[in-house]
């Protein structure tokens, strides 16, 4: 059987399930069923590595581990969190995942995606600002449509 490389999601997963003593039947059991333990086991191995946002949810629910948390491990590799962060996580910031399975996303986009994971709440908040204003002033320089 091939060996696959190790990859930050396949190491956290399995350190998760030590931590807490569960097999990939348990993961399964604990997600509602909507993640099979033949899928953690792909994972666990390495073998599969471009999870859906589905996917990652259910495994979040089955480990026992926020979507956030698990969202970022998927997205940067870094299995420490933030630790100036104190904001809750968003259930829709795992959408952030999802940006970076599509094979049509622009590359300045998924960057834009991997530097806001390393931002803290402040600074997200200045961030999503600026965004909410650039996007006002796109919206106000489009020609209006005659009738």
């Amino acid at each position: 059987m091939a060996k696959y490389s190790e990859d930050p999601l396949s190491i956290y997963v399995k350190r998760k399930m030590v931590e807490q003593n569960l097999s990939r039947h348990d993961v399964s059991v604990r997600s509602g069923g909507e993640i099979a333990d033949s899928y953690v086991s792909a994972i666990v191995t390495g073998a599969c590595c471009n999870l859906s946002v589905d996917k990652l949810k259910a495994l979040a629910r089955g480990l026992g581990v926020t979507e956030m948390e698990l969202a970022g491990v998927a997205l940067t590799g870094s299995m420490e969190p933030d630790p100036r962060d104190q904001t809750p996580p968003s259930r829709s910031s795992i959408i952030l995942v999802d940006l970076k399975n599509k094979s049509v996303l622009a590359s300045d986009v998924e960057q834009i995606a991997r530097m806001a994971m390393h931002l803290n709440s402040k600074e997200r908040a200045v961030v999503i600002q600026f965004m909410n204003k650039l996007a006002k002033s796109k919206k106000q320089q489009r020609p209006k449509k005659r009738a």
